[in-house]
């Protein structure tokens, strides 16, 4: 993610295989630089990123997963469409699963 008014660089925006889920395990993640939370940033960026995957890919559902003391993180999550499928240890830790199914998000988009 990059300032369109400075092109200064606040954060990232990706998809990757989350080896650690079962297939489909295409997962969109996120960081942002502490300075620029709570903006709207992340929301719009994750928004994108699920629109340009489902609308240009042959991805059919994905994956986040969130620690559960990530607040901000849960919220754009949900924000995104995402519903809370269940758990998921990965690292020794636990996280929130969340998913969303290409049909779902058309119709909440």
């Amino acid at each position: 993610m990059v300032l369109k008014e400075t092109g200064e660089f606040i954060g990232f925006c990706n998809t990757c295989i989350k080896e650690e889920l079962r297939e489909p395990n295409r997962e969109i993640a996120y960081a942002i630089s502490k300075h620029y939370r709570n903006r709207g940033y992340t929301t719009k960026a994750a928004k994108g990123l699920i629109r340009f995957l489902f609308e240009n890919t042959d991805v059919e559902l994905l994956n986040a997963v969130v620690l559960p003391r990530n607040k901000s993180s849960d919220k754009v999550i949900q924000k995104c469409g995402f519903r809370f499928k269940g758990n998921v240890e990965i690292e020794g830790e636990q996280h929130y699963h969340y998913i969303l199914h290409k049909d779902e998000w058309k119709s909440i988009e």
